[in-house]
């Protein structure tokens, strides 16, 4: 009997601490097994304050969680957000032969390896290395250069790190409470993975999550995530009236100059897309209409089988999020050992390559 494979997205937020537990269905959509959201305690602006107190929410809301699941968890996948996190660019480059060969996967492989070791600070880890784009020789913009003949490869890679300490903070909030992190994730990785569709990441979107006391812009572009902002200004800093709000008018400057800036780099931005505790508020979509020359929507998340609101699936994007990226790597790896001679295959292209 083929094992069902069950996972939780665990987002632990400065005012609230949600957690989702789902499988995959058959037909690709997310089942949704259980779900629980409990005010938090001891994180303020997605840093820890108090790692008893976040510890402790973290324990109730996950051991809830077990009794309307029937004791199935799963592998863990936890939210990472705050000002520790940062998003720069980095480019590598290998040589391939001088003459030319074909690309293989190991090439790819190590292109990538190359862009990755960045000179980091000591107390800076990497969280994520996503592919924008390849190139072979003189060609730029190559999305994917397997088989392909070239001398040389290159590739643009996006790095998303996070202080260390912030890191094993979150690690040692989850393992305290008596679970595992299967993988931190970016917190707006996880909201694209919810709330955009493969068509709006294509097209370019922005995706502004506008928290508690964070606000994050995720800038999507040619299927992935292109550009990330995070900054430590929510809606308890926005006062009674968000339209004579400073803080807020800060935010929509930012968010404007940022898309700009991406835009005068090459990107393209289609939509933005509007996340988070604020998106309730009576005309905030109205309001934002007349500052951002884009179209505005609030969003909305898709393919989850199973009882729950649609106000409650926004509230649980993120953690909805982390499970649906869970899953997805969880695929990714089955597809992959599905095909032993695929990968035999590339291993003695690679052999001879290297040392023929």
């Amino acid at each position: 009997m083929k094992r069902e494979y069950i996972v939780t997205g665990l987002d632990i937020g400065s005012s609230k601490t949600t957690a989702f537990t789902a499988r995959a269905g058959a037909d690709g959509a997310i089942e949704m097994l259980g779900h629980i959201s409990l005010p938090s305690k001891g994180v303020s602006k997605g840093m820890l304050a108090d790692l008893s107190e976040a510890t402790d929410t973290v324990s109730k809301a996950l051991s809830n969680l077990r009794e309307k699941t029937h004791n199935r968890t799963g592998d863990i996948y936890v939210n990472i957000s705050g000002q520790t996190v940062k998003g720069s660019k980095s480019v590598g480059m290998i040589p391939l032969a001088s003459r030319g060969r074909e690309v293989v996967e190991p090439d790819m492989e190590a292109c990538v390896s190359v862009a990755s070791t960045i000179h980091l600070p000591f107390d800076r880890e990497i969280i994520h290395k996503i592919v924008h784009s390849f190139s072979i020789d003189d060609q730029s913009w190559v999305r994917n250069p397997l088989g392909l003949y070239a001398s040389r490869l290159s590739c643009e890679v996006y790095i998303i790190t996070g202080d260390v300490n912030h890191i094993q903070s979150m690690h040692k909030c989850v393992n305290s409470a008596g679970y595992d992190v299967k993988a931190l994730v970016y917190s707006g990785i996880a909201g694209g993975m919810s709330l955009l569709d493969k068509v709006q990441k294509e097209e370019g979107a922005v995706l502004i999550d506008l928290g508690d006391s964070l606000t994050e812009i995720s800038i999507f572009s040619a299927g992935s995530l292109a550009e990330l902002d995070i900054i430590p200004v929510g809606s308890k800093d926005f006062g009674a009236d968000v339209r004579e709000s400073a803080e807020f008018e800060r935010i929509i400057l930012r968010t404007g100059a940022k898309t700009q800036d991406f835009i005068r780099n090459g990107g393209r931005v289609s939509s933005v897309v509007l996340t988070g505790g604020m998106v309730f508020a009576d005309g905030i979509i109205e309001f934002l209409e007349s500052k951002i020359p884009y179209p505005i929507k609030m969003g909305a998340v898709r393919n989850i089988r199973g009882e729950i609101s649609s106000i409650d699936s926004i509230r649980l994007s993120t953690a909805i999020g982390l499970a649906k990226y869970g899953l997805e790597e969880r695929m990714q790896r089955l597809a992959e050992g599905r095909n032993p001679a695929h990968r035999l295959s590339n291993k003695i292209v690679d052999f001879f390559n290297h040392y023929f």
